[in-house]
């Protein structure tokens, strides 16, 4: 979960423990951080800085200027220790990966295919490229690839080299077609793949035959039972640039830059998808574990609410046999006072009465338990109409 981070309390941590330390602890890079120490204003230690803390030199800080303009905090996300030490295990292994891979082809002629490429190459090459951004897609058919007619090729021969390094460490990927995704399954975690064209658009400039188009239908006599010209807001362009995105949170995506096409950087990529893969299965084992503590709190409370709401039921049925047994003696006390005020000779009325109503003290008495078959029986209900006592 983020957490606001103020400049004085991120000017304190880096001018405490190294840059690295410290991009660590909020999953940045030391560029990422050095970046944001940046925008916020915050000074870094020189080149050198830390040698000289080592060697017990006495180093002044540079002092944090007045905010200003700066930002004053930053939404971070704070990994505890376990966390940054997974994160660099992750780091080092697409590292290791990388370097494993060297530098892996993309023939343009390929020898071997994946079925998979050899399929989307037969769709996507069979589709209408005349919609508006002319962007040949089918990603509920065949592999997740929204390029235009020119970027088909490279685009395939790029997934297929692409697919093929990944399977043999192990990779495999299949078409989710309800979701209309392609997905990689490596080391048992699930994460979309998709290969796209980057467009640009610039604002349409009317051609002479949509002017007359529309000149036509202002001076049509049937102008409210005609079509108005479609003429599009924007024109499209496609530009050959492709990025290849795994992942969706977290995810990761690779461009073909100004210097550098992704040809070149299939291995980065290839290792970048590996380390993925073991961030995302961390994030699942670690959303498991909290789903766990989440449902053994909730287990706990229960089991909580329960014994309390035994210990209530029991004290207030403590309570009311008390009251109850109050009731009785209450009762009791009051029929001697009735029999002592009678002087002894009462009638054989009287005799029965005082019998019925010590029965109902001892009835009353929860120590007794003595059953009235009149009380403890159900309330007589009400006579109902006619065609109801009939049933």
């Amino acid at each position: 979960m983020s957490q606001k981070v103020g400049r004085q309390s991120l000017y304190d941590e880096v001018w405490t423990d190294p840059v690295t330390d410290v991009a660590g602890r909020y999953g940045l890079s030391d560029v990422g951080l050095a970046k944001l120490c940046k925008t916020m204003g915050i000074p870094l230690p020189a080149r050198g800085y830390w040698a000289k803390v080592r060697s017990g030199a006495q180093v002044k800080r540079t002092p944090l200027p007045s905010s200003g303009r700066f930002r004053e905090v930053a939404s971070l996300t704070r990994y505890d220790s376990e966390q940054v030490k997974a994160k660099k295990a992750i780091e080092q292994r697409a590292k290791e990966t990388k370097k494993s891979l060297g530098q892996v082809p993309v023939p343009v002629e390929q020898t071997v295919q994946h079925p998979l490429v050899t399929t989307a190459k037969q769709r996507l090459a069979r589709l209408d490229s005349a919609s508006e951004k002319r962007l040949l897609s089918a990603p509920d058919e065949v592999l997740d690839i929204e390029v235009t007619a020119g970027s088909l090729d490279r685009a395939l021969a790029l997934v297929n080299a692409l697919l093929l390094g990944l399977s043999n460490l192990g990779a495999g990927v299949e078409i989710d077609r309800e979701k209309k995704r392609t997905l990689l399954i490596f080391e048992s975690t699930h994460f979309g793949l998709k290969v796209t064209e980057r467009i640009t658009r610039r604002e349409h400039v009317e051609t002479p035959e949509e002017k007359k188009a529309k000149e036509r239908y202002w001076k049509s006599a049937d102008r409210y039972g005609a079509q108005y010209p479609s003429i599009p807001r924007y024109d499209y362009f496609p530009t050959g640039q492709l990025t290849i995105t795994a992942g969706h949170w977290p995810s990761r995506t690779w461009n073909d830059t100004g210097r550098t096409r992704l040809e070149a950087r299939l291995a980065e990529v290839i290792a970048g998808i590996v380390a993925l893969s073991s961030e995302i299965r961390a994030k699942e084992e670690r959303q498991a574990r909290e789903a766990e503590e989440r449902r053994q709190r909730q287990l706990r409370y229960e089991q909580e609410l329960q014994r309390w709401e035994q210990e209530r039921a029991l004290f207030e049925e403590l309570e009311a046999n008390a009251v109850r047994w109050e009731r009785a003696c209450r009762l009791r006390r009051y029929l001697e006072a009735v029999e002592a005020n009678s002087g002894g000779e009462g009638t054989a009325e009287f005799s029965e009465w005082l019998a019925w109503a010590r029965a109902k003290a001892d009835w009353v008495d929860p120590l007794l338990k003595a059953p009235d078959p009149l009380l403890d029986a159900p309330k007589p209900k009400r006579p109902g109409h006619w065609w109801e006592a009939s049933e």
